[in-house]
């Protein structure tokens, strides 16, 4: 319908009695309009036929499906619900519907044939999280559609990874260690369950490799088998100087650990992480951790599913979205108290 040219904005002033500035805030969304008097402004102006420049506007909706396995979300808070949360959000602001899979195991593995978002027409999907590969494929050939995973990526065709920046992120994170002094570290976590955390051991080795030293060990934060999702550490019978966790939350369950064993942190011994999800700890302490861009990550990951949708995109691989340094109160600075003692 085109806009009748005859109704103008002073016609629905009048009519609900307010000034053409209030109805125009009303009809473009800005503050300063109770919610209530938004909808009979609109109500009114829809009646009389009046048509906003967006209003005009052919947007289509679409059904997103966002699929997350089972095992990231049992616990809460949980760190993948939230980016859900976010892509959620994210998706409603374009005028998109998600509709949320949680996978569990026999249906990851499709033990029992396949049923992802069966009886739902969905356009697009995003995988949060790493999954099965042989499940994503899967979801490719059966559903036909754009797919987005993220937190994880592979070289499956016609499919985008939004991924946080795990390799850089670590890097720096064990730079800090390095360049306040200590010379003992030990990476946390058990490289073959996730792709990231393979990704955030091997920044871990770049900042020594850069350095000419030699990685230091790595002691695992949980089983080998990706769907047991319960992390636990045993201290090592020789403490590092300092340890390199690929994860918030099992930062947190060896600072209670070593608190409970009466070490001190960081007069003892240091640790730094990564995420910035769970970095709040015991004792007062706050992590020395690196914060992934979650808004961002949402934001891209919808963005690129949308333009596909549109026909405005092409695949284009991995995309790497940097975080940034939150500096708590979990290092010591060991090279100056050397220098100090030195002079």
């Amino acid at each position: 319908m085109e806009r009748r040219k005859e109704v103008r904005l002073e016609h629905i002033a009048e009519r609900a009695g307010v000034s053409i500035v209030t109805v125009s805030n009303a009809l473009n969304g800005r503050k300063g309009v109770s919610e209530q008097m938004r909808r009979k402004i609109c109500q009114i102006a829809e009646s009389i036929g009046y048509q906003t420049a967006e209003s005009e506007e052919k947007k289509e909706s679409y059904i997103i499906g966002v699929a997350v396995a089972e095992r990231y979300v049992k616990e809460f808070p949980s760190f993948y619900m939230d980016i859900y949360k976010r892509v959620a959000l994210e998706s409603t602001k374009r005028g998109c519907m998600t509709v949320l899979e949680v996978v569990n195991e026999n249906q990851e593995k499709m033990l029992h044939g396949f049923s992802a978002f069966q009886g739902v027409e969905i356009a697009g999907i995003i995988v949060i999280g790493e999954m099965n590969r042989s499940y994503i494929a899967e979801l490719t050939r059966m559903h036909e559609v754009p797919i987005v995973c993220v937190d994880c990526y592979d070289v499956l065709e016609g499919v985008d990874y939004v991924v946080a920046d795990s390799y850089g992120g670590m890097e720096q994170m064990t730079d800090i260690l390095l360049e306040s002094g200590h010379e003992k570290l030990m990476f946390v976590g058990t490289l073959e369950t996730t792709g990231s955390i393979m990704d955030r051991y091997l920044g871990f080795c770049k900042a020594f490799e850069k350095r000419g030293l030699k990685p230091g060990p790595i002691l695992c934060d949980r089983r080998i088998d990706a769907y047991d999702y319960k992390l636990d550490v045993e201290l090592p019978e020789v403490l590092p100087d300092a340890f390199v966790c690929n994860c918030d939350k099992s930062a947190g369950i060896l600072v209670d650990k070593l608190l409970d064993a009466g070490i001190r942190i960081p007069q003892d011994i240091s640790v730094v992480s990564f995420d910035h999800y769970y970095s709040q700890i015991k004792g007062g302490l706050e992590l020395t951790t690196y914060e992934n861009d979650q808004k961002a990550i949402a934001q891209i990951s919808v963005s690129t599913l949308v333009k596909k949708l549109e026909g405005r995109k092409k695949t284009s691989g991995v995309r790497i979205v940097e975080g940034k340094i939150i500096r708590g109160n979990t290092v010591r600075n060991r090279k100056d108290e050397r220098e100090s003692w030195q002079m």
